[in-house]
């Protein structure tokens, strides 16, 4: 088991394969939050363990239940990054394989998605720590071409 740093946060690279082709879910932040595209991410709660706060955002965010995911990866990347200049978040990275043809349906925080190529991904995403999780996704899970 994993040394969780609180707080956590964890981000979700939802893709799917077919003949070993990736396609990545990202989706739009409502502009008001800032209207970037990004993984699915959330947030831990406290007496949530961790794997439950993953299938529970994903649920909210984007309504595919824990029983419908293929796979978890084992984490594949994480960062820490400052949030309101006084808080350090640690973000933990995981890949979630899904199936393409799921209804994709969003929170209130989203406004749009799309399934994306590994570069279109990382042509659409704004956060560097989001490009370079999805750089450690295509090292130690995908090869991308």
């Amino acid at each position: 088991m994993n040394n969780f740093k609180l707080p956590i946060k964890f981000e979700a690279i939802l893709y799917s394969k077919k003949n070993n082709l990736f396609k990545f879910l990202l989706i739009k932040r409502i502009p008001k939050d800032g209207g970037f595209w990004q993984p699915v991410t959330g947030t831990l709660e406290s007496n949530e363990s961790f794997f439950d706060c993953m299938y529970r955002e994903i649920e909210e965010e984007i309504n595919i239940k824990k029983d419908q995911i293929i796979s978890v990866t084992e984490m594949i990347y994480e960062f820490t990054w400052l949030k309101n200049k006084n808080i350090n978040i640690t973000e933990y990275v995981f890949g979630v394989e899904i199936p393409s043809n799921l209804k994709i349906i969003l929170s209130d925080e989203h406004n749009d998605y799309k399934w994306c190529s590994y570069y279109e991904s990382l042509e659409l995403m704004e956060k560097e720590n989001n490009k370079k999780a999805f750089a450690a996704f295509k090292d130690k899970v995908a090869v991308i071409v």
